[in-house]
């Protein structure tokens, strides 16, 4: 018996972000590995400590809301341009 993975959405993990169910993996740091950094799928499955069904469910779903995981990687780097920002301030 095979067991659909499924994507979930909820408000109280990682800030409503796209995630794989019962894990707090997000979809977008899967997809961004895989497509952007070029891991396998078992490598990814490892890293993460997923099954590859999983990690395949993931890209599946960023691959098909190309939108919003540009609105994600748009707020990735102003995070990253707001701390180092921080950092240099005194």
């Amino acid at each position: 018996m095979s067991t659909a993975v499924r994507i979930v959405k909820t408000a109280d993990v990682l800030h409503g972000k796209p995630r794989i169910e019962g894990t707090r993996v997000g979809v977008f740091q899967i997809g961004e590995a895989v497509r952007r950094q070029d891991w396998s799928e078992g490598d990814a499955a490892e890293q993460f400590g997923l099954d590859v069904a999983q990690v395949r469910a993931a890209v599946e779903y960023y691959d098909e809301h190309p939108e919003l995981m540009d609105t994600l990687r748009k707020q990735k780097r102003a995070r990253r341009q707001s701390i180092r920002a921080e950092s240099r301030a005194k």
